[in-house]
Protein backbone atom coordinates (compact mmCIF):
# COMPACT_ATOMS: atom_id res chain seq x y z
CA UNK A 1 0.00 0.00 0.00
CA UNK A 2 1.29 3.28 -1.50
CA UNK A 3 2.03 6.43 0.85
CA UNK A 4 -0.82 8.60 -0.79
CA UNK A 5 -3.76 5.63 -0.59
CA UNK A 6 -2.83 5.84 3.15
CA UNK A 7 -2.94 9.77 3.90
CA UNK A 8 -6.34 10.11 1.67
CA UNK A 9 -7.69 8.03 4.13
CA UNK A 10 -9.29 8.78 8.24
CA UNK A 11 -8.07 6.80 10.74
CA UNK A 12 -10.86 4.05 10.97
CA UNK A 13 -9.61 3.42 7.36
CA UNK A 14 -12.60 5.29 5.56
CA UNK A 15 -12.80 7.97 2.78
CA UNK A 16 -13.11 11.66 4.15
CA UNK A 17 -16.62 13.20 4.92
CA UNK A 18 -18.47 10.21 6.64
CA UNK A 19 -19.29 10.02 10.22
CA UNK A 20 -19.28 6.15 11.92
CA UNK A 21 -21.28 5.16 14.90
CA UNK A 22 -19.17 2.52 16.17
CA UNK A 23 -17.79 0.00 13.73
CA UNK A 24 -20.16 1.07 10.62
CA UNK A 25 -20.18 4.39 9.12
CA UNK A 26 -23.10 6.65 9.22
CA UNK A 27 -23.42 9.35 6.44
CA UNK A 28 -25.30 12.36 7.82
CA UNK A 29 -28.81 13.41 7.04
CA UNK A 30 -30.38 16.36 5.97
CA UNK A 31 -32.53 18.54 9.58
CA UNK A 32 -35.96 18.04 7.18
CA UNK A 33 -35.43 13.97 7.23
CA UNK A 34 -34.96 14.33 11.16
CA UNK A 35 -38.19 16.64 11.68
CA UNK A 36 -39.88 13.99 9.24
CA UNK A 37 -38.92 11.28 11.46
CA UNK A 38 -40.35 12.92 14.76
CA UNK A 39 -43.38 13.46 13.45
CA UNK A 40 -43.45 9.85 12.15
CA UNK A 41 -42.53 8.85 15.81
CA UNK A 42 -45.27 11.09 17.57
CA UNK A 43 -47.91 9.87 14.77
CA UNK A 44 -47.15 6.23 15.40
CA UNK A 45 -47.86 7.08 19.24
CA UNK A 46 -51.01 8.49 18.72
CA UNK A 47 -52.02 5.62 16.49
CA UNK A 48 -51.33 2.92 19.70
CA UNK A 49 -52.19 5.33 22.35
CA UNK A 50 -55.62 5.49 20.43
CA UNK A 51 -55.68 1.58 19.59
CA UNK A 52 -54.69 0.95 23.30
CA UNK A 53 -57.91 3.07 24.19
CA UNK A 54 -60.12 0.99 21.71
CA UNK A 55 -59.46 -2.41 22.53
CA UNK A 56 -57.06 -3.06 25.58
CA UNK A 57 -58.03 0.23 28.61
CA UNK A 58 -59.74 2.76 29.03
CA UNK A 59 -59.52 5.60 32.16
CA UNK A 60 -62.60 7.01 33.37
CA UNK A 61 -63.46 9.14 36.06
CA UNK A 62 -66.20 8.74 38.73
CA UNK A 63 -69.12 11.60 39.18
CA UNK A 64 -71.31 10.19 41.69
CA UNK A 65 -71.93 8.05 44.80
CA UNK A 66 -73.87 5.67 43.85
CA UNK A 67 -71.02 2.68 44.36
CA UNK A 68 -69.77 4.23 47.94
CA UNK A 69 -68.05 3.68 49.64
CA UNK A 70 -66.32 1.15 47.18
CA UNK A 71 -65.99 3.96 44.73
CA UNK A 72 -66.42 7.34 45.50
CA UNK A 73 -67.44 10.17 43.10
CA UNK A 74 -66.60 13.55 44.39
CA UNK A 75 -67.09 13.80 48.00
CA UNK A 76 -66.02 15.08 51.53
CA UNK A 77 -64.54 13.49 54.42
CA UNK A 78 -64.94 13.75 58.02
CA UNK A 79 -63.23 12.39 61.22
CA UNK A 80 -65.69 12.32 63.88
CA UNK A 81 -65.21 14.71 66.76
CA UNK A 82 -66.69 11.79 69.32
CA UNK A 83 -65.44 9.43 68.39
CA UNK A 84 -62.37 9.52 65.45
CA UNK A 85 -63.92 7.66 62.81
CA UNK A 86 -63.04 8.94 59.68
CA UNK A 87 -65.77 8.76 56.80
CA UNK A 88 -66.48 9.83 53.23
CA UNK A 89 -69.88 12.08 52.74
CA UNK A 90 -71.39 13.17 49.45
CA UNK A 91 -73.18 16.13 48.31
CA UNK A 92 -76.04 17.86 49.82
CA UNK A 93 -77.51 17.41 46.21
CA UNK A 94 -77.05 15.86 43.18
CA UNK A 95 -74.26 17.85 41.38
CA UNK A 96 -72.78 17.11 37.89
CA UNK A 97 -69.67 15.64 39.18
CA UNK A 98 -67.35 18.55 39.66
CA UNK A 99 -65.72 19.81 42.53
CA UNK A 100 -66.97 23.35 41.88
CA UNK A 101 -70.65 22.24 42.21
CA UNK A 102 -70.17 20.46 45.44
CA UNK A 103 -72.56 21.70 48.28
CA UNK A 104 -71.50 20.72 52.30
CA UNK A 105 -74.65 19.10 53.55
CA UNK A 106 -75.63 21.01 56.96
CA UNK A 107 -75.43 17.81 59.31
CA UNK A 108 -73.29 14.41 58.70
CA UNK A 109 -74.34 11.07 60.83
CA UNK A 110 -70.88 9.33 61.93
CA UNK A 111 -71.74 5.32 60.97
CA UNK A 112 -69.69 4.20 63.90
CA UNK A 113 -71.28 6.00 66.31
CA UNK A 114 -74.06 7.65 64.88
CA UNK A 115 -73.62 11.18 66.60
CA UNK A 116 -75.13 13.54 64.08
CA UNK A 117 -72.33 16.14 62.87
CA UNK A 118 -72.04 20.06 61.28
CA UNK A 119 -69.34 19.57 59.13
CA UNK A 120 -66.33 21.96 59.88
CA UNK A 121 -66.67 24.24 56.89
CA UNK A 122 -62.77 25.41 57.43
CA UNK A 123 -62.21 21.72 56.52
CA UNK A 124 -64.93 20.39 53.95
CA UNK A 125 -62.33 20.90 51.11
CA UNK A 126 -64.33 18.35 47.99
CA UNK A 127 -62.10 15.78 46.85
CA UNK A 128 -63.30 14.91 43.00
CA UNK A 129 -64.26 11.24 42.02
CA UNK A 130 -62.01 8.53 41.67
CA UNK A 131 -59.80 7.80 38.64
CA UNK A 132 -60.09 4.24 37.53
CA UNK A 133 -58.92 1.81 34.74
CA UNK A 134 -61.42 -0.39 32.61
CA UNK A 135 -60.20 -3.94 31.12
CA UNK A 136 -61.84 -3.95 27.13
CA UNK A 137 -60.40 -6.87 26.05
CA UNK A 138 -61.59 -9.81 28.12
CA UNK A 139 -65.00 -9.54 27.35
CA UNK A 140 -64.66 -9.28 23.41
CA UNK A 141 -63.90 -12.49 23.53
CA UNK A 142 -66.62 -13.57 25.94
CA UNK A 143 -66.64 -17.14 27.13
CA UNK A 144 -64.72 -17.22 30.80
CA UNK A 145 -63.62 -13.82 30.05
CA UNK A 146 -67.03 -12.34 29.67
CA UNK A 147 -69.08 -10.70 31.88
CA UNK A 148 -69.42 -12.47 35.48
CA UNK A 149 -71.78 -11.82 38.48
CA UNK A 150 -70.51 -9.30 40.70
CA UNK A 151 -67.95 -7.70 38.56
CA UNK A 152 -67.82 -4.41 38.84
CA UNK A 153 -68.59 -2.85 35.15
CA UNK A 154 -68.79 0.23 33.02
CA UNK A 155 -71.27 0.84 30.13
CA UNK A 156 -72.69 3.37 28.27
CA UNK A 157 -76.53 4.32 28.56
CA UNK A 158 -78.42 3.30 25.78
CA UNK A 159 -80.45 6.90 26.36
CA UNK A 160 -77.47 8.44 25.87
CA UNK A 161 -74.26 6.78 24.51
CA UNK A 162 -72.23 9.48 25.41
CA UNK A 163 -72.75 9.14 28.87
CA UNK A 164 -70.70 6.14 31.08
CA UNK A 165 -72.24 4.67 33.97
CA UNK A 166 -70.52 1.98 36.61
CA UNK A 167 -72.35 -0.30 38.30
CA UNK A 168 -72.28 -4.05 40.12
CA UNK A 169 -73.13 -6.67 37.89
CA UNK A 170 -75.77 -9.12 39.30
CA UNK A 171 -77.93 -10.58 36.55
CA UNK A 172 -76.87 -12.64 33.57
CA UNK A 173 -78.78 -13.13 30.42
CA UNK A 174 -81.53 -15.84 31.56
CA UNK A 175 -81.48 -15.11 34.69
CA UNK A 176 -84.36 -14.26 36.80
CA UNK A 177 -83.71 -11.47 39.16
CA UNK A 178 -85.30 -10.68 42.57
CA UNK A 179 -84.54 -8.60 45.66
CA UNK A 180 -85.73 -9.92 49.06
CA UNK A 181 -85.04 -8.43 52.41
CA UNK A 182 -81.83 -6.91 51.12
CA UNK A 183 -80.03 -10.06 49.04
CA UNK A 184 -80.46 -10.81 45.19
CA UNK A 185 -81.95 -14.00 44.43
CA UNK A 186 -81.29 -15.72 41.14
CA UNK A 187 -84.16 -18.65 39.44
CA UNK A 188 -85.20 -18.86 43.12
CA UNK A 189 -82.10 -19.31 44.76
CA UNK A 190 -80.22 -16.21 46.71
CA UNK A 191 -76.87 -15.19 44.63
CA UNK A 192 -73.93 -15.22 47.06
CA UNK A 193 -71.01 -12.55 46.76
CA UNK A 194 -67.39 -13.58 45.90
CA UNK A 195 -64.95 -13.36 48.51
CA UNK A 196 -63.60 -10.45 46.52
CA UNK A 197 -66.82 -8.77 46.24
CA UNK A 198 -67.62 -9.41 49.81
CA UNK A 199 -64.37 -7.44 51.07
CA UNK A 200 -65.56 -4.12 50.26
CA UNK A 201 -69.08 -4.55 50.86
CA UNK A 202 -68.74 -5.15 54.68
CA UNK A 203 -70.26 -1.61 56.63
CA UNK A 204 -69.52 -0.83 60.00
CA UNK A 205 -72.31 -0.95 62.60
CA UNK A 206 -69.70 -0.19 65.82
CA UNK A 207 -66.06 -0.72 66.56
CA UNK A 208 -64.72 -1.25 69.90
CA UNK A 209 -61.67 0.44 69.29
CA UNK A 210 -63.36 3.70 68.36
CA UNK A 211 -65.35 4.41 71.74
CA UNK A 212 -67.78 7.45 71.69
CA UNK A 213 -67.14 10.09 74.20
CA UNK A 214 -68.24 13.92 75.15
CA UNK A 215 -71.30 15.34 76.90
CA UNK A 216 -74.36 13.44 78.80
CA UNK A 217 -76.61 14.24 75.86
CA UNK A 218 -73.73 12.67 73.55
CA UNK A 219 -73.70 9.23 71.84
CA UNK A 220 -73.53 6.48 74.58
CA UNK A 221 -69.95 5.22 75.25
CA UNK A 222 -70.80 1.59 76.33
CA UNK A 223 -72.84 -0.33 73.57
CA UNK A 224 -71.92 -4.27 74.83
CA UNK A 225 -73.95 -4.29 78.31
CA UNK A 226 -73.47 -6.93 80.99
CA UNK A 227 -76.43 -9.28 81.21
CA UNK A 228 -77.64 -9.27 85.16
CA UNK A 229 -78.69 -12.16 86.84
CA UNK A 230 -80.20 -11.96 90.15
CA UNK A 231 -78.56 -14.73 91.81
CA UNK A 232 -75.27 -13.73 90.13
CA UNK A 233 -73.95 -10.08 91.65
CA UNK A 234 -70.70 -10.28 89.52
CA UNK A 235 -70.81 -9.35 86.10
CA UNK A 236 -67.91 -11.25 85.12
CA UNK A 237 -67.22 -8.88 82.01
CA UNK A 238 -64.80 -5.85 82.49
CA UNK A 239 -63.97 -2.71 80.92
CA UNK A 240 -67.31 -2.62 78.58
CA UNK A 241 -66.07 1.29 78.61
CA UNK A 242 -62.08 0.55 77.07
CA UNK A 243 -60.57 -1.06 73.88
CA UNK A 244 -59.89 -4.44 76.13
CA UNK A 245 -63.33 -6.24 77.08
CA UNK A 246 -62.02 -8.54 79.78
CA UNK A 247 -63.53 -11.53 81.32
CA UNK A 248 -63.04 -12.81 84.42
CA UNK A 249 -65.39 -15.91 85.53
CA UNK A 250 -63.13 -19.56 86.40
CA UNK A 251 -66.64 -20.77 87.82
CA UNK A 252 -69.38 -22.65 86.24
CA UNK A 253 -71.88 -19.90 86.11
CA UNK A 254 -73.01 -18.66 82.05
CA UNK A 255 -72.17 -15.30 82.13
CA UNK A 256 -73.08 -12.79 78.88
CA UNK A 257 -72.91 -9.66 77.28
CA UNK A 258 -75.16 -8.20 75.18
CA UNK A 259 -74.90 -5.85 71.70
CA UNK A 260 -77.41 -2.59 72.71
CA UNK A 261 -78.79 -1.17 69.36
CA UNK A 262 -81.29 0.98 70.99
CA UNK A 263 -81.71 4.51 70.26
CA UNK A 264 -79.76 7.02 70.21
CA UNK A 265 -78.83 5.74 66.70
CA UNK A 266 -79.50 3.74 63.92
CA UNK A 267 -77.44 0.66 64.91
CA UNK A 268 -77.79 -2.44 63.15
CA UNK A 269 -79.40 -0.75 59.93
CA UNK A 270 -78.73 -0.04 56.33
CA UNK A 271 -76.43 3.32 57.32
CA UNK A 272 -74.35 4.92 54.83
CA UNK A 273 -71.70 7.56 56.23
CA UNK A 274 -71.80 8.93 52.63
CA UNK A 275 -75.36 9.63 52.76
CA UNK A 276 -77.70 11.70 54.95
CA UNK A 277 -80.34 9.87 55.85
CA UNK A 278 -80.83 6.04 56.14
CA UNK A 279 -84.01 3.96 54.81
CA UNK A 280 -84.27 2.31 58.34
CA UNK A 281 -83.94 -1.49 57.44
CA UNK A 282 -82.63 -4.04 59.62
CA UNK A 283 -79.63 -5.77 58.84
CA UNK A 284 -79.64 -9.47 59.49
CA UNK A 285 -76.55 -10.55 57.88
CA UNK A 286 -74.00 -9.76 60.05
CA UNK A 287 -70.26 -10.58 61.69
CA UNK A 288 -68.19 -10.02 64.70
CA UNK A 289 -64.60 -9.78 64.88
CA UNK A 290 -62.17 -10.08 67.49
CA UNK A 291 -58.97 -10.73 68.87
CA UNK A 292 -59.67 -13.41 71.58
CA UNK A 293 -56.27 -14.08 73.97
CA UNK A 294 -56.51 -16.85 76.73
CA UNK A 295 -54.96 -16.38 79.84
CA UNK A 296 -56.84 -19.03 81.87
CA UNK A 297 -59.41 -21.99 82.60
CA UNK A 298 -60.66 -24.95 80.56
CA UNK A 299 -64.19 -23.82 79.42
CA UNK A 300 -65.26 -22.29 76.69
CA UNK A 301 -66.77 -18.91 75.23
CA UNK A 302 -69.46 -18.38 72.70
CA UNK A 303 -70.66 -16.11 69.63
CA UNK A 304 -74.37 -16.02 69.63
CA UNK A 305 -76.50 -14.30 66.36
CA UNK A 306 -79.99 -14.29 66.52
CA UNK A 307 -81.66 -13.14 63.33
CA UNK A 308 -85.76 -13.48 62.88
CA UNK A 309 -86.69 -17.10 64.44
CA UNK A 310 -83.70 -18.71 64.38
CA UNK A 311 -80.74 -18.50 66.46
CA UNK A 312 -76.87 -19.62 66.13
CA UNK A 313 -74.26 -20.44 68.17
CA UNK A 314 -71.04 -20.87 67.38
CA UNK A 315 -68.89 -22.15 70.86
CA UNK A 316 -64.71 -22.18 71.18
CA UNK A 317 -62.80 -24.26 73.95
CA UNK A 318 -59.24 -24.10 75.03
CA UNK A 319 -58.19 -27.53 73.42
CA UNK A 320 -59.63 -26.42 70.39
CA UNK A 321 -62.55 -28.00 69.86
CA UNK A 322 -65.39 -25.55 67.60
CA UNK A 323 -69.00 -25.95 67.95
CA UNK A 324 -71.43 -24.99 65.38
CA UNK A 325 -75.43 -24.83 66.84
CA UNK A 326 -78.67 -23.79 65.69
CA UNK A 327 -81.96 -23.25 67.50
CA UNK A 328 -84.74 -23.42 64.75
CA UNK A 329 -88.60 -21.84 65.16
CA UNK A 330 -90.45 -23.65 67.66
CA UNK A 331 -87.50 -26.21 68.36
CA UNK A 332 -84.34 -27.22 70.51
CA UNK A 333 -80.76 -26.53 69.76
CA UNK A 334 -78.78 -28.58 68.10
CA UNK A 335 -75.53 -29.27 66.79
CA UNK A 336 -74.69 -28.79 63.28
CA UNK A 337 -70.96 -29.27 63.11
CA UNK A 338 -67.67 -29.93 65.47
CA UNK A 339 -64.29 -29.64 64.68
CA UNK A 340 -61.13 -30.36 66.50
CA UNK A 341 -58.51 -28.13 66.03
CA UNK A 342 -55.22 -27.13 67.63
CA UNK A 343 -55.49 -25.90 71.30
CA UNK A 344 -55.48 -22.31 71.90
CA UNK A 345 -52.37 -21.53 73.67
CA UNK A 346 -52.19 -19.14 76.46
CA UNK A 347 -51.45 -15.49 76.24
CA UNK A 348 -51.41 -16.08 72.03
CA UNK A 349 -54.25 -14.10 70.31
CA UNK A 350 -56.10 -15.85 67.63
CA UNK A 351 -58.80 -13.44 65.99
CA UNK A 352 -62.32 -14.98 66.07
CA UNK A 353 -65.13 -14.09 63.13
CA UNK A 354 -68.33 -15.33 63.29
CA UNK A 355 -70.87 -13.71 60.79
CA UNK A 356 -74.20 -14.65 59.35
CA UNK A 357 -73.91 -14.15 55.29
CA UNK A 358 -76.20 -14.65 52.38
CA UNK A 359 -77.90 -17.12 54.45
CA UNK A 360 -75.34 -19.30 55.74
CA UNK A 361 -73.79 -19.05 59.21
CA UNK A 362 -70.01 -19.43 59.80
CA UNK A 363 -66.65 -19.59 61.99
CA UNK A 364 -63.53 -18.39 60.89
CA UNK A 365 -60.44 -18.95 62.68
CA UNK A 366 -57.40 -16.33 61.98
CA UNK A 367 -59.18 -15.54 58.72
CA UNK A 368 -60.10 -19.75 57.29
CA UNK A 369 -63.52 -20.78 57.85
CA UNK A 370 -63.17 -24.14 60.17
CA UNK A 371 -67.23 -24.37 59.95
CA UNK A 372 -70.07 -23.14 57.99
CA UNK A 373 -73.85 -24.29 57.74
CA UNK A 374 -74.75 -26.22 54.55
CA UNK A 375 -77.83 -25.19 52.61
CA UNK A 376 -79.58 -28.73 53.60
CA UNK A 377 -78.95 -27.97 57.73
CA UNK A 378 -80.55 -24.25 57.11
CA UNK A 379 -82.39 -22.62 54.02
CA UNK A 380 -84.92 -19.99 55.69
CA UNK A 381 -87.91 -19.17 53.43
CA UNK A 382 -87.41 -15.44 51.55
CA UNK A 383 -89.57 -13.01 53.39
CA UNK A 384 -91.28 -11.50 50.81
CA UNK A 385 -93.73 -9.31 52.57
CA UNK A 386 -91.83 -5.78 52.62
CA UNK A 387 -94.18 -5.03 55.52
CA UNK A 388 -91.71 -6.86 58.16
CA UNK A 389 -89.15 -7.83 55.86
CA UNK A 390 -86.14 -5.15 57.29
CA UNK A 391 -87.96 -4.60 60.08
CA UNK A 392 -86.90 -7.18 62.74
CA UNK A 393 -83.70 -6.15 64.83
CA UNK A 394 -80.78 -9.28 64.94
CA UNK A 395 -79.73 -9.63 68.78
CA UNK A 396 -75.89 -10.61 69.27
CA UNK A 397 -74.35 -11.76 72.07
CA UNK A 398 -70.85 -13.26 73.73
CA UNK A 399 -71.31 -15.40 76.36
CA UNK A 400 -68.50 -17.34 78.57
CA UNK A 401 -67.97 -19.74 81.22
CA UNK A 402 -65.26 -21.24 83.25
CA UNK A 403 -62.54 -19.11 81.27
CA UNK A 404 -60.18 -15.77 81.67
CA UNK A 405 -59.88 -14.03 78.28
CA UNK A 406 -59.56 -10.78 76.33
CA UNK A 407 -61.46 -9.36 73.82
CA UNK A 408 -59.43 -6.61 71.86
CA UNK A 409 -60.39 -4.72 68.52
CA UNK A 410 -64.18 -5.85 68.63
CA UNK A 411 -66.01 -4.87 66.13
CA UNK A 412 -69.57 -5.47 64.29
CA UNK A 413 -70.00 -5.35 60.27
CA UNK A 414 -73.03 -5.57 58.29
CA UNK A 415 -73.58 -6.81 54.68
CA UNK A 416 -74.95 -4.36 51.48
CA UNK A 417 -78.35 -4.36 51.89
CA UNK A 418 -80.13 -3.86 48.26
CA UNK A 419 -83.17 -2.15 49.13
CA UNK A 420 -86.42 -1.44 47.45
CA UNK A 421 -87.69 2.26 47.18
CA UNK A 422 -91.55 2.09 46.86
CA UNK A 423 -93.54 2.77 43.88
CA UNK A 424 -90.10 3.86 42.17
CA UNK A 425 -88.94 0.23 42.51
CA UNK A 426 -90.26 -1.14 39.39
CA UNK A 427 -88.16 -4.36 38.65
CA UNK A 428 -87.12 -7.42 40.74
CA UNK A 429 -88.74 -6.01 44.05
CA UNK A 430 -90.10 -8.94 46.35
CA UNK A 431 -92.56 -11.52 44.76
CA UNK A 432 -92.23 -9.64 41.09
CA UNK A 433 -88.54 -11.76 40.09
CA UNK A 434 -87.29 -9.66 36.77
CA UNK A 435 -86.79 -12.14 33.36
CA UNK A 436 -83.53 -11.30 31.51
CA UNK A 437 -83.80 -12.36 27.94
CA UNK A 438 -80.28 -12.96 25.66
CA UNK A 439 -77.98 -10.29 25.52
CA UNK A 440 -79.40 -8.40 28.82
CA UNK A 441 -77.64 -8.44 32.03
CA UNK A 442 -79.25 -5.94 35.64
CA UNK A 443 -76.94 -4.38 37.75
CA UNK A 444 -77.46 -2.65 40.91
CA UNK A 445 -74.89 0.21 42.70
CA UNK A 446 -73.49 -0.66 46.34
CA UNK A 447 -74.92 2.66 47.16
CA UNK A 448 -78.29 0.88 47.05
CA UNK A 449 -80.62 4.00 48.65
CA UNK A 450 -78.91 6.39 46.75
CA UNK A 451 -78.58 4.48 43.41
CA UNK A 452 -80.43 5.13 40.13
CA UNK A 453 -80.07 1.62 38.55
CA UNK A 454 -81.58 -1.34 37.19
CA UNK A 455 -84.69 -1.28 39.80
CA UNK A 456 -85.96 2.33 38.01
CA UNK A 457 -84.11 2.92 35.38
CA UNK A 458 -85.18 4.88 32.14
CA UNK A 459 -88.53 4.73 33.21
CA UNK A 460 -89.63 8.39 31.49
CA UNK A 461 -86.74 8.72 29.11
CA UNK A 462 -87.92 9.57 25.74
CA UNK A 463 -85.30 8.25 22.83
CA UNK A 464 -84.55 4.52 23.56
CA UNK A 465 -83.77 2.16 21.07
CA UNK A 466 -86.57 0.04 19.70
CA UNK A 467 -85.40 -3.39 20.95
CA UNK A 468 -83.96 -1.82 24.12
CA UNK A 469 -86.39 -2.83 27.27
CA UNK A 470 -86.37 -0.97 30.26
CA UNK A 471 -84.10 -1.62 33.26
CA UNK A 472 -81.41 -3.57 31.29
CA UNK A 473 -78.14 -3.19 30.26
CA UNK A 474 -77.62 -4.80 26.45
CA UNK A 475 -74.30 -6.62 26.08
CA UNK A 476 -73.03 -4.62 23.00
CA UNK A 477 -73.27 -1.35 25.58
CA UNK A 478 -70.75 -2.69 28.33
CA UNK A 479 -67.45 -1.08 27.70
CA UNK A 480 -65.35 -3.32 30.08
CA UNK A 481 -64.68 -4.02 33.37
CA UNK A 482 -63.33 -1.52 36.65
CA UNK A 483 -60.40 -3.17 37.61
CA UNK A 484 -58.34 -0.74 39.62
CA UNK A 485 -58.01 2.56 41.23
CA UNK A 486 -55.58 4.35 39.57
CA UNK A 487 -56.00 8.01 41.17
CA UNK A 488 -57.85 8.18 44.36
CA UNK A 489 -60.16 11.07 44.90
CA UNK A 490 -58.01 14.24 45.02
CA UNK A 491 -56.67 16.33 48.26
CA UNK A 492 -57.25 20.33 48.48
CA UNK A 493 -53.64 21.36 49.65
CA UNK A 494 -55.47 24.68 51.50
CA UNK A 495 -58.97 26.78 51.57
CA UNK A 496 -57.67 28.69 48.47
CA UNK A 497 -55.74 27.26 46.15
CA UNK A 498 -57.13 24.57 43.25
CA UNK A 499 -53.77 22.69 43.40
CA UNK A 500 -54.40 18.76 43.97
CA UNK A 501 -51.81 15.78 45.21
CA UNK A 502 -52.82 12.47 44.82
CA UNK A 503 -54.13 9.79 47.55
CA UNK A 504 -51.69 7.38 47.04
CA UNK A 505 -52.47 5.23 50.22
CA UNK A 506 -56.45 4.68 48.37
CA UNK A 507 -54.85 2.78 45.25
CA UNK A 508 -56.50 -0.02 44.69
CA UNK A 509 -57.85 -3.24 42.87
CA UNK A 510 -61.45 -2.87 42.30
CA UNK A 511 -63.33 -5.95 43.56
Amino acid sequence: MTEETRTSRDEHGQPPGTRTVGPEPVTSLPASHHVLDSIQTVLTALILAFVFRAFFIEAFIIPTGSMAESLLGVHGTSVCPYCGWEYDYGPAKRTSGLVRDFDVPRELTCPNCHQRIAPDLRHAAPKSGDRILVHKWPYVFGGLLGPNRWDVIVFRDPANPAQNYIKRLVGLPGDSVEIIDGDVYVNGRIARKTPAAQSVLWFVVFDQNRLPHGPADGPARTRWVADRRHTDPSPGWYGLDTRVIHYTGLDETLRSITFDASPPGRYLQDVYGYNHRAPGNYVGDLRVVAEVTLRHGSGWCAWELTRGPYRFSARLQPDGTATLRMQPPGGDETTLATRPLQPLRLGRPVTVEFGHLDNRVYLKLNGREVLATTDTQYHPPPDRDEHTAGKQPPRLRITACSLACELRGLRIDRDVYYCSRGANTLRASPGKPFKLRAGEYFVLGDNSPQSADSREWHNHARHLPDDYRLGTVPADQIVGRAFFVYLPGLLRQDGRSWWRVPDFGRMRLIR
